[in-house]
């Protein structure tokens, strides 16, 4: 409870923090396009026109190095000089002070490597990277050779008091317009009632330092009383898995190109909750924002309006710290801000796509009394209980006969679950199993209490679970997760490996 009263407290002091003009926008002049999202975006979020620019860019997204500082570094600092602007980087008194930029569609993405000649490069002192990597430092004299230290990297101090000494940049583009208007469109709606909705962590990457990146976030989640779905095995979730259509937070990793019910061509529909924030950790994540195959496409089209991703290999140690984002977004940072702090290094191959004034869980711990929705309910519930086994049962079996005790109730077999409590988890999968109103619900609640009874070391029943779900999915569109969670479980039923051609004597 303390717990929880200081981080309320502590998102009430944030959000006096960034505001519409202390950013800039940034288009480009060469796409029509580019022009009308960046007039959009501004009257959404009421920035001043003089502070909406245009360069003329070209098109394609990968450019040079020289191409990058004579259609965008020199032209925008250029721009802020005749405009009068503050630059982080270039401080003086009696200007207008910016502290993020935000970059519209169709601009450059990628900085590509030029060689230098008579200088050898290593992995670490190459000079690709992303644009929004580069424009972070504008007005800054550096060595463009391999990635900086963010001196603002995991700071607890607000970025507008604390003026550091880089841009938060971020960026709003996507494969198609519908999400683009998505991106434009709802965070500022969406910031009014908070998001609500359920955390989903896909753990289990190949390193034991991104694990505990995840590990973190699924504390978070319980922590704070947002409903978590935490999958710990070293799988990622399958295809057609039907996850939750009101799915509002998404961390995973680590698989490439997008995959499971975030693929672009999956047979079973899913969208995220409007607003959602979604991050796939892998190297190649953002190679191209305008391809539904990488990660930052794939999660744009499904719904999400916040995402990161890399335009070129990273290495582990520059991803942005997905456990940190999360952290200053639910005390009441703004994108931009919680991903700036997020960063570890900069003049690098990160990149953040996103309104960078939305603050998602602002309304975060403002509950509204019987009127809030069940994703509030469930947040009282944790907080009034202490997140108390018995006594979250106590209190959500007098309302299962409502409207949203199935959803309550599956909230609760998570939450055991996450307590290892895998005996009454699986009763509680059951039930909500029984109550389901959609086949994506009910499925998934089977599916689940099947792969519960297995982690419990109750294979006989969970074989039972599985083989009735083996029956009864061949025709469902949810059936490749059906079939690829029962042969996580029962690996009699995967196929044989094809035979190796014999060798042939010479």
């Amino acid at each position: 409870m303390l717990r929880f009263l200081f981080v309320v407290f502590l998102g009430a002091l944030v959000a006096r923090g960034l505001l519409p003009d202390h950013v800039v926008v940034v288009y480009n002049a060469d796409s029509k396009r580019s022009e009308q999202c960046a007039q959009a975006y501004c009257n959404k979020r009421s920035i001043p026109a003089e502070q909406c620019v245009g360069l003329h860019a070209g098109k394609g997204e990968t450019i040079s190095r020289q191409t990058f500082d004579t259609s965008i570094r020199y032209p925008l600092l250029q721009i802020a000089r005749e405009k009068q602007w503050e630059l982080p980087a270039l401080k003086a008194s009696g200007l207008v002070p910016v502290y993020a930029l935000v970059l519209m569609p169709d601009m450059p993405l990628r900085v590509k490597e030029d060689a230098v000649p008579g200088r050898k490069s290593t992995y670490m002192t190459q000079n690709c990277a992303s644009v929004d990597s580069e424009i972070m430092l504008l007005g800054s004299r550096y060595d463009i050779k391999g990635p900086l230290n963010n001196p603002f990297f995991n700071k607890e101090e607000e970025m507008v008091a604390a003026r550091p000494p880089v841009l938060a940049v971020c960026r709003i583009d996507a494969p198609d317009d519908a999400s683009i208007r998505r991106m434009i469109q709802f965070p500022a709606e969406v910031e009014k009632r908070g998001l609500w909705g359920w955390t989903v962590v896909d753990q289990g990457g190949p390193y034991k330092q991104g694990d505990g990146t995840f590990s973190a976030i699924a504390r978070m989640a319980v922590e704070q009383g947002q409903p978590l779905f935490h999958e710990e095995s070293r799988k990622v979730l399958p295809p057609a898995f039907p996850l939750m259509l009101d799915t509002s937070v998404y961390f995973g990793w680590y698989t490439n190109p997008a995959y499971g019910p975030f693929h672009p061509k999956t047979h079973a529909d899913f969208r995220f909750a409007p607003g959602a924030i979604a991050c796939h950790l892998h190297s190649f994540s953002g190679t191209s924002i305008k391809s539904g195959a990488t990660w930052i496409g794939a999660l744009l089209q499904r719904g999400a309006v916040v995402t990161v991703g890399n335009v070129y290999e990273p290495l582990l140690a520059g991803c942005v710290r997905f456990d940190i984002f999360y952290d200053r977004l639910l005390k009441g940072c703004t994108v931009a801000e919680a991903a700036l702090v997020a960063t570890p290094w900069i003049s690098w191959q990160n990149v953040v796509l996103g309104d960078p004034l939305y603050r998602p869980f602002a309304q975060l711990g403002r509950h509204q009394g019987e009127s809030g929705n069940v994703f509030e309910q469930w947040s009282k519930l944790v907080i009034a209980t202490g997140g108390n086994r018995a006594g979250l049962i106590q209190s959500i079996q007098p309302q299962l006969a409502r409207s949203e005790g199935a959803q309550l109730m599956e909230m609760l077999a998570w939450h055991l679950a996450e307590q290892k409590d895998y005996a009454t988890a699986v009763e509680c999968f059951g039930q909500v199993a029984r109550r389901a109103q959609s086949e994506r619900n009910r499925l998934r609640a089977q599916l689940l209490q099947a792969s519960v009874a297995f982690l419990g070391k109750d294979e006989r029943y969970g074989r039972q679970l599985m083989q009735r779900l083996l029956e009864t999915t061949r025709q469902s569109p949810f059936r490749p997760a059906v079939q690829t969670t029962a042969e996580t479980f029962m690996p009699e039923l995967r196929p044989a490996p094809a035979p190796k051609p014999a060798a042939q004597k010479k």
